[in-house]
């Protein structure tokens, strides 16, 4: 098309282009726009040339981005004009402005189908190409018989009926009615026939439409497509111009072969012999060359070859040639080679007797779990998983459980289930199978479903043998300084059940157990405090002779928890302290578990539902599953018993890998359940009570062994709410380790605040303490209303975050029109996943966000979300916890590192502040103060690395000078490679300078009044407290 003797369009081309900004061009285009709106008021006096100028202007408009939402009418008007030029105009601004529910198409309909019809080549061409550009109902309904008629026409050009074979490809695809099943058969295999490659091109890709639908009806085209492929093969009759880095039309051996998938198999001799004798010269013929787009094309050839192989079961020589190609590709350097290698690898498995083969190939395969492309990574570890067999199980679970240090978050989850679902599987012994999982735990106990240590504790129960060694190694685990919460769990239990097994072993007495479980209680959860509850009860059991002192302690410990918040550990408190006093009756209640009943694993049900085998779908059907929404619906059932709700079984909406078939429910009550570990706060014990004990306590820690409620858990025996009787199989609501009772107040950092929203719904828990809470910790309560809680748990690794938000339904009917939106400041980049419209009634949501740290600010990203509760709108903006310390990680230096750097990047900003706790402040703030590396003893040096995208890694330098004779003044000063991030740090360490953090509890709250001035110290054990805070 020729534009150049347009000179309006070329100049307001180059005005655009001139603009120095978006505001520039915006008032340039709007400019334009209100020109040719006056001019097409005024149609009858604009020359063809004139309405061609127009047209072309409204369509670069709209290519630039903006809406153009009129002259419609006159773009359709050119394509009946009698002259080429402007038919064309009118054919291809018709194409790019309008779709297929636009009002003016029924107005051409006729026009095009004339021009479709007629003997004018090139307007033949215009017509097709727009049809198959829209598509659309009518336009199949109303041309695809004139379509097919030229499609199947010998008359026609070949470039004409090549566009009439993608035009009703895509009419085919809108409206599959328009192609006559019983018709078509015969004259698809004519047209498989062709000799021109263009034409024979096109109709393979309409071919492969038809027989993935019904291919039962194409079966006399299969010889026709194996004899394609030999011609192919065997370069016959192939023009140059089809000749593509000397491979013959590799995209019309890549159709053939991906139809000839849709065939269950192929029975005739000749053809299957003709078949395999192409696909071994494909194979033989394929090798790595430097040359990326003739890689690219024999690449492309070569996989969807192996595919074939796989499809149609060949001999295991074959078989075995596959996959020494394949051992071959994941060893190059070309990373996309390296993938397909190993995704077609993992296809491999499907076939039977090749696992051995793939197996010679396993050094490489574990290689590839340190590669620094992700994808490689998750391919590489599907492919351990799958080719995991009883003589390789060890090793390669070993080399799981190595990779899971250094494997970043977003692969953890699924990286421990299928470490647990091998050691369950292929577990040579019991022993090691108890010595895998604690390793999980302890190295990954976030990202450890409850499932997993529920499964490790019926293992026990059942197998006598096995419990003097599980005893001993919980034994050993607690002995570490920091240990994972889960861990707790199973130690307690383990050590409750077991632990008189272990009596005549040094530090295992009744008394030594107590103490060092004893000393885990002040720091875990609600439910965890549950199972040590029953643990000390079991303890207490197994103690012979009987032990007075540890009789009162215990005794003791039970008293002082039966006033405590929550209403689950009331009833053990209270039921465990009776009973202990009842002596005989004790040894009873509180007899050994019995064994469990032989039942299917959950985990190994997850690895049913998760290698689900969709060979017969062909590798076609394999890349076109839709996925869905990322985030993962939580669901609560209802119990066996209606006693108490059973547990929250994931639901999978959407995971990017097929191997996972649920998500751990443990990172979801995290941060639900911490609410009275922080502050002591009575009115965090609100949020606990109204999102889980309207229905039942939370700490119901029953190992379940399936996901049906209606089988009962013999576990449930010990671990149920009533801790005698046996009630409902339901799953433990896991929280994370208790927060410290600091804060730290951070400052005026809001971009907005909870006060200035007008809501008929009022949150009940105190936004801004919550807010900064969070600013040094990485879990808890972020928001809570009477209809919805927002828990979160942060992740931090160098310049970036991950943020997952939970949120929570506490009421029994759903949350619809749920709408959520980050407003990120400009030093940040924010990807937030996908938010469901609704959230069923006591269900949770997950909402992964994630965060990238451009460069050093203290301004704060703020959540705008909203939802409908019956005919309440509710709306609030929090702000979220990413301040600039979460980009910060402690280093140390020594004295010839720091100066130096000290020296050359000193900038001063000197003002008196208060010094109290000023190390431990310094760590919450991740910088690492190292004491004598400033020679006056009144001194302290500090370093932390901030890592963003604009400054990569950046050493930091704080010094604080104080006065001995006047504590109350100092000089603070801060130092690094960036002036900005060197202003933002020191801000942001003169505001909790300013303000330091002191150990305060909030007295009693107001009825309507949310913040919570100091008063005396309340303790969970307060009634009076307890109370306020549930009023």
């Amino acid at each position: 098309m020729a534009l150049s003797g347009m000179r309006g369009l070329s100049v307001f081309i180059s005005d655009v282009r001139n603009c120095h900004n978006k505001e520039q061009e915006r008032l340039r285009v709007d400019k334009e726009l209100g020109n040719i709106r006056t001019r097409f008021k005024n149609e009858k006096g604009l020359s063809p040339y004139e309405k061609k100028k127009y047209v072309w202007k409204m369509l670069y408009i709209h290519m630039l981005g903006y809406d153009v939402d009129f002259g419609h009418m006159e773009t359709v008007s050119l394509i009946s004009a009698p002259k080429y030029p402007e038919k064309q105009v009118g054919y291809i601004v018709t194409s790019c402005l309008l779709n297929e529910n636009n009002d003016f198409l029924r107005m051409v309909i006729n026009t095009v189908r004339n021009d479709i019809i007629g003997r004018n080549e090139t307007y033949q061409c215009l017509a097709l190409t727009m049809v198959g550009n829209i598509g659309g109902k009518e336009f199949s309904e109303s041309l695809a018989p004139d379509v097919q008629k030229l499609l199947i026409s010998s008359s026609c050009r070949p470039v004409v009926r090549k566009k009439a074979a993608l035009c009703l490809l895509r009419l085919y695809r809108k409206n599959p009615d328009v192609v006559n099943i019983d018709g078509w058969s015969d004259r698809m295999a004519q047209l498989l026939d062709e000799r021109d490659l263009g034409v024979l091109t096109s109709v393979m890709s309409l071919f492969v439409s038809l027989v993935s639908n019904n291919a039962e009806a194409y079966w006399n085209c299969l010889p026709k497509c194996v004899r394609i492929l030999e011609r192919m093969a065997r370069n016959q009759d192939i023009p140059q111009e089809y000749t593509y880095y000397g491979i013959p039309s590799p995209w019309l051996q890549v159709k053939a072969m991906r139809a000839l998938q849709y065939f269950p198999t192929i029975e005739d001799p000749s053809a299957r012999r003709a078949l395999f004798e192409v696909l071994q010269r494909i194979l033989m013929g394929t090798d790595v060359v430097k040359n990326v787009n003739k890689n690219n094309a024999s690449h492309a050839v070569l996989f969807e070859a192996l595919a074939l192989v796989m499809h149609l079961d060949a001999e295991k020589e074959m078989m075995s040639q596959c996959v020494a190609l394949l051992g071959k590709f994941i060893a190059v350097r070309e990373p996309n080679i390296r993938y397909l290698g190993l995704e077609n690898m993992s296809r491999m498995l499907l076939v039977t007797d090749v696992q051995d083969i793939i197996k010679r190939h396993q050094a490489q395969i574990i290689t590839s779990l340190k590669d620094p492309d992700i994808s490689i990574r998750r391919r590489a570890l599907d492919l351990l998983y799958g080719m995991c067999d009883v003589t390789n199980a060890k090793e390669i679970v070993e080399e799981l459980l190595q990779y899971l240090n250094t494997a970043e978050f977003a692969m953890r989850e699924e990286l421990a289930l299928k470490a647990a679902i091998l050691a369950e599987k292929f577990a040579p012994d019991l022993s090691w199978y108890v010595d895998v999982i604690l390793q999980l735990i302890d190295k990954a106990g976030d990202f450890v479903s409850d499932d997993i240590w529920y499964r490790v504790v019926q293992f026990v129960t059942n197998n006598e043998d096995l419990q003097p060694y599980a005893a001993a190694k919980a034994r050993e685990y607690l002995d570490k300084p920091a240990l994972h919460e889960t861990m707790v769990k199973v130690s307690a239990y383990l050590l409750g059940e077991y632990g008189h097994l272990l009596a005549r072993r040094p530090s295992c007495s009744p008394k030594e157990l107590f103490t060092i479980i004893n000393d885990r209680l002040p720091t875990v959860s609600t439910s965890t405090i549950a199972i040590i509850l029953s643990s000390y009860a079991k303890i207490l059991l197994h103690t012979q002779p009987p032990d007075a002192g540890l009789q009162q302690q215990i005794l003791a410990i039970f008293k002082k928890h039966e006033s405590y918040i929550d209403v689950e550990i009331q009833q053990r408190a209270v039921e465990y302290f009776e009973l202990s006093r009842k002596g005989a009756a004790l040894a009873d209640v509180l007899a050994e578990m019995p064994k469990f009943p032989e039942r299917e694993s959950a985990l190994l049900k997850k690895a049913e539902d998760a290698e689900v085998d969709t060979a017969e779908q062909s590798a076609i059907k394999l890349r076109s599953q839709q996925q869905t929404s990322s985030a993962l619906v939580l669901a609560d059932q209802l119990p066996v018993n209606g006693s108490a709700p059973a547990a929250n079984h994931l639901t999978l909406v959407k995971m990017p890998s097929q191997n996972i078939a649920e998500e751990s429910n443990v990172s979801h009550e995290e941060t639900a359940l911490e609410a009275p570990k922080e502050n002591g706060a009575p009115v965090e014990v609100e949020s606990k009570v109204e999102i889980l004990s309207e229905t039942a306590a939370e700490s119901k820690v029953v190992p379940p062994t399936s996901h049906s409620p209606s089988q009962a858990d013999l576990l449930a025996d010990l671990l149920g709410p009533l801790a005698i009787e046996g009630p409902p199989a339901a799953v433990e609501q896991n929280p994370v380790q208790g927060l410290e009772a600091n804060e730290s107040p951070i400052g005026d950092l809001a971009l907005a605040t909870l006060e200035d929203q007008s809501n008929s719904v009022q949150p009940i828990v105190n936004v801004e303490e919550k807010f900064h809470i969070l600013c040094t910790k990485d879990s808890g309560v972020l928001y809570e209303d009477p209809n919805i809680q927002i828990g979160l748990k942060a992740e931090w690794r160098a310049h970036h975050g991950r943020l997952i938000l939970f949120l929570g339904n506490k009421n029994t009917s759903p949350i619809v029109s749920m709408r959520a939106l980050i407003l990120p400041p400009s030093h940040f980049k924010v990807e937030l996943s996908s938010v469901p419209d609704t959230i069923p009634p006591r269900a949770q949501v997950q909402i992964p966000v994630e965060f990238t740290n451009l460069q050093a600010s203290r301004d704060v990203a703020v959540l705008d979300f909203s939802y409908n509760h019956g005919t309440v709108l509710v709306n609030a903006k929090l702000r979220l916890p990413v301040v600039l310390h979460k980009f910060l990680q402690p280093v140390t230096l020594t004295p010839e590192e720091y100066f130096p750097q000290w020296k050359a990047w000193t900038v001063k900003g000197v003002r008196p502040l208060p010094l109290p706790e000023m190390a431990n402040l310094f760590l919450s703030l991740h910088l690492a103060v190292t004491p004598g590396l400033d020679t006056n003893p009144n001194n302290m040096v500090a370093c932390g690395t901030f890592f963003s995208e604009a400054t990569h890694t950046m050493l930091c330098l704080v010094r604080v000078e104080t006065d001995p004779q006047d504590r109350t003044q100092l000089r603070l000063t801060v130092a690094s490679g960036d002036q900005y991030l060197t202003f933002e740090l020191k801000e942001y360490i003169k505001e909790h300078l300013i303000d330091l953090p002191r150990t305060r509890v909030p007295s009693l709250p107001a009825p309507q009044q949310p913040q919570l001035p100091p008063a005396a110290p309340a303790t969970y054990n307060d009634p009076g407290a307890m109370l306020a805070g549930l009023l």
